[in-house]
């Protein structure tokens, strides 16, 4: 609704439904989610909804399942901007939901490395290390969909040890 809102009211431009549009509203959706994703594990009052996600010590696909009930209100102020850029409600809806299911099947010890595909984009391999407590582990890997992001920004770690998972102080 807030988003909505924003959209309607403030928004500087209108983006027409295209694919070349979707395109663009996926890549800056996913360059917000890892901005969100990264304050999350810094900011205290956010870590607290998103500790959930990560106290497991195991790693499988109900971990992806794990999510705090406001974890998608936090992350609202970081997807603010798509909606004062113009980005109707539709595309917005449907780039999150997307790139929510694609994140779904990171969560897996099943598959190892993939390749040139973990050059630009996020894979298990990357994952299993962003929920790593291991000391080089640590706060790293906050991809969505690239892994550019981390590439770019300095937290990006690879996998070369075996990821011991869960929290450092567990709750």
């Amino acid at each position: 609704v807030l988003y909505a809102y924003i959209q309607q009211n403030y928004a500087i431009w209108t983006f027409e439904q295209s694919l070349a549009n979707f395109a663009l509203a996926w890549l800056i959706n996913d360059f917000l989610y890892y901005w969100w994703h990264r304050a999350s594990h810094r900011i205290n009052w956010l870590w607290a909804l998103h500790v959930v996600h990560h106290q497991s010590e195991d790693f499988n696909l109900a971990v992806a399942l794990r999510q705090a009930m406001f974890t998608h209100a936090s992350a609202m102020f970081f997807y603010a901007p798509m909606a004062f850029m113009g980005f109707d409600v539709i595309t917005f809806g449907v780039v999150l939901a997307l790139n929510t299911l694609v994140q779904f099947w990171i969560h897996t010890e099943l598959i190892r490395k993939c390749g040139p595909i973990e050059w630009l984009f996020n894979t298990p391999s990357h994952h299993r290390v962003h929920h790593g407590i291991n000391d080089r582990y640590l706060d790293t890997n906050y991809a969505g969909f690239l892994i550019i992001w981390d590439k770019l920004f300095g937290s990006f770690v690879p996998e070369e040890e075996e990821v011991v998972y869960g929290i450092t102080k567990p709750l």
